[in-house]
Order: C-alpha cells, then sequence, then structure tokens
C-alpha cells in the first residue's frame, strides 16, 4: 500500500497538486500553469517527487476536470511515460457538489483533492 498520495486538478486557469502522507497529512500543495511548458515537465515534477521521498506513490488525477474532459490525450501523454513501479496514476472522476471560495492569502481549496485520494485509496465518498 502507499503511504504517499498526490491529487492533480487541473482547473482552469492552473493545475493545483496536492501531495499527503498517512499518518502524517498535507505535504504540499501547489498551483502550476494548467499545462506545463515543456513536454515533460509533469513527468519530471513527480520523478523529483518519487526521488526526494525515496519511495512510490499514486497520483490521482481529476478525469471529472474540464480540461480533462477536452484533451484526454494531452493529458494521457503527459503522465503517460512514468515507471509504474515507482508512481501509480490513477483517473478518477469525483463530481464535486459545491465550490467555496478562495481565502485571501491562501493557497486555495484542496477539499476536493483530499477527497479524490480518499476516495481512491478507501472507495470511501
Amino acid at each position: 500500500m502507499y503511504s504517499l498520495w498526490m491529487s492533480i486538478e487541473p482547473k482552469f486557469p492552473e493545475t493545483r497538486v496536492m501531495l499527503t502522507m498517512g499518518g502524517v497529512g498535507t505535504l504540499l500543495r501547489a498551483r502550476f500553469p494548467l499545462v506545463p511548458k515543456q513536454p515533460d515537465g509533469m513527468g519530471l515534477f513527480l520523478k523529483s517527487i518519487a526521488a526526494w521521498h525515496g519511495q512510490p506513490f499514486c497520483a490521482v488525477l481529476d478525469a471529472d476536470a474540464v480540461d480533462v474532459q477536452k484533451h484526454p490525450e494531452r493529458w494521457s501523454r503527459l503522465l503517460g511515460d512514468l515507471d509504474e513501479s515507482v508512481i501509480r496514476v490513477e483517473w478518477r472522476g469525483y463530481s464535486q457538489t459545491f465550490r467555496r471560495d478562495n481565502l485571501i492569502n491562501t493557497v486555495g481549496d484542496f477539499r476536493q483533492g483530499k477527497r479524490m485520494i480518499t476516495y481512491t485509496a478507501t472507495g470511501l465518498r
């Protein structure tokens, strides 16, 4: 079982990423441009996370995101050339039923990412 989990939420105009560790909680929250400028940017980022922590992890992509729905081939390319023994990528849909405005001076609302990781790891909603 994985102890590191990452949510990837492509939401225009950005992609939100959250890394969590079982028993510890959130390790990283970040907002990046919607799509990396370099084709291998996403893969390099994910490989770097695995190398930093020295262990494999599971990344969960929000398959319900508009950009993923419109351009699944792009997201497949961005996440396709990864060593599955180190980084497993799960495409998960989990429709959000409400939206909360971002607070001033925060990175934003990452509740959707937490739900995606919980659903993927445990099957619980």
